[in-house]
């Protein structure tokens, strides 16, 4: 990959490396998780269309281009965010990190089967070889989970989790037909993102969910570190270096992410480095050099 592709992919990795963290903050909250998150994506589309008036760039899309910004938005930024808010309060994060590593397979296969794009052998050895170390990484805590929590608990949190990654997966098809049309990254960005926390918001009126605001200080320094830097500025990564260097390699931002995490939780909050979680850093740094070297996929 180019030297800008790099940075479109480490600068992913290493913020929502800490946005799992970020996201406890948030849950127990007077602040139902939905509305957490249309409030999250709502003020970062407003940020990102003040952006593009300033710049003086386009706003506009054409009927078709909002069509599949809707989409890319709802499910993107709307339900997938609502499942993982929910799982995150039910499940261990590192589940939740193991169901959205399936992102790696999810959206290539999608995009095969969309537009017929190849996919090739180091995606399928390399994704493997990430999801390994992902799980092994994380295994102290799925056991520790399984002897505590109820099964039936568990199992419909990991559902929940599955869900989220797959329709995750159908927004970054969504986003990928955008690409092809040629629309601006920063501006159909930003008509998803209203798109989706509209969806959210009409879905918290609909089910009945009170809204309140929460009124803790931590609450909204995390409602800030993930509005700006863990959606307006990854995800903008994200969506460019989808463009760049298609799904298969843009994916592997979902395996490292975790991987980041734990070292994160290593560096901060004091968790000791065991040979299990040794091994799966370095299943999934091989993963990465399996998927990442070479020409574009």
């Amino acid at each position: 990959m180019s030297r800008r592709s790099w940075v479109l992919f480490f600068v992913p990795v290493l913020i929502w490396s800490t946005t799992f963290y970020a996201i406890t903050l948030q849950l127990g909250s007077v602040t139902s998780p939905t509305y957490a998150v249309a409030l999250r994506f709502g003020a970062a589309a407003v940020l990102l269309f003040a952006w593009l008036a300033i710049r003086g760039e386009p706003v506009t899309l054409a009927r078709s281009a909002q069509i599949w910004a809707a989409a890319s938005g709802v499910c993107a930024y709307g339900i997938s965010y609502v499942l993982t808010y929910v799982a995150e309060e039910t499940i261990p994060s590192g589940m939740v990190a193991i169901a959205f590593t399936l992102m790696v397979f999810l959206t290539p296969t999608l995009a095969r089967i969309v537009y017929g794009t190849p996919t090739t052998s180091r995606t399928w050895i390399g994704g493997s070889l990430g999801v390994i170390g992902v799980v092994l990484c994380f295994l102290p805590d799925v056991l520790a989970a399984l002897d505590k929590h109820n099964t039936a608990v568990l199992f419909g949190g990991m559902a929940a989790m599955t869900l989220a990654a797959f329709v995750s997966s159908v927004g970054a098809i969504c986003s990928m037909k955008l690409n092809e049309q040629k629309v601006p990254v920063v501006t159909y960005s930003a008509w998803a993102m209203a798109y989706g926390s509209s969806a959210t918001f009409l879905y918290g009126a609909l089910s009945g969910q009170a809204f309140h605001l929460d009124p803790r200080p931590g609450f909204w320094a995390a409602f800030v570190y993930l509005t700006v830097l863990g959606t307006i500025v990854t995800f903008l990564c994200y969506l460019t270096l989808l463009k760049r260097e298609g799904s298969a390699r843009t994916m592997y931002i979902s395996v490292l992410s975790p991987i980041g995490a734990v070292i994160v939780s290593i560096l901060i909050e004091g968790l000791k480095l065991q040979a299990l979680t040794a091994l799966g850093m370095a299943s999934a740094l091989a993963g990465a050099w399996i998927t990442l070297q070479g020409k574009r996929a």
